[in-house]
């Protein structure tokens, strides 16, 4: 009974964490492209869509997406410690569950980039879109072009990060699902399916 319910929290609480880890790059997906065929406005920075009306675009976009990571941060970090907290109480009552070392450092490559984007790659992307912005807002548009460099070289940086993040869940996940059904030794020397 105890080892069902350690298995449930961690496959609900590792598939919230990939999802949350996915959604800010679907949403960016979905709006950037779109922003491209749409006449976006943005209140305060007319001037600068006026002049470079793709980048303005891309600003407007880049507001958008902006939100929904800031919605999926706390609840990720809220998520990491619980789903490493079940994945131990999960392999304690499965000490011979396969690939036990492999999935705790899953979880920990992906608890690390979480850790590196919340405190390092994304501030540092967002001050320099914040400073991007400004300019951008001010209308000084030769140091928004400027700073354009300095930000696409922060989003690749964070993007990588976060890149790491999901495919160390997505690792995770493949390890665990595949440990479900491998053949374990039973305490008698004998084989038998893993039922969990």
């Amino acid at each position: 009974m105890l080892q069902r319910l350690a298995d449930t929290a961690f496959w609900l609480l590792v598939s919230l964490w990939l999802a949350l880890a996915l959604a800010g790059g679907i949403a960016a997906a979905a709006i950037f492209p779109a922003s491209r065929e749409l006449a976006l406005s943005l209140d305060g920075y007319q001037g600068f869509i006026a002049a470079n009306p793709e980048q303005g675009r891309m600003l407007v976009a880049g507001h958008l997406a902006e939100r929904v990571f800031q919605l999926t941060d706390g609840a990720r970090l809220a998520l990491a410690p619980m789903t490493a907290l079940a994945l131990l109480c999960q392999l304690a009552f499965n000490p011979r569950a396969p690939h036990q070392k492999k999935r705790l450092l899953a979880v920990a490559v992906a608890a690390a980039a979480l850790l590196t984007a919340s405190f390092w790659s994304q501030p540092s992307f967002s001050a320099k879109d914040a400073a991007y912005r400004e300019a951008a807002r001010s209308g000084r548009m030769d140091e928004a072009a400027a700073l354009k460099v300095e930000v696409d070289a922060a989003h690749t940086v964070a993007s990588r990060v976060a890149s790491t993040e999901a495919i160390a869940l997505l690792a995770l996940i493949a390890m665990s699902a595949w440990s479900v059904g491998q053949i374990t030794v039973t305490g008698g020397g004998g084989w038998r399916k893993s039922r969990g």
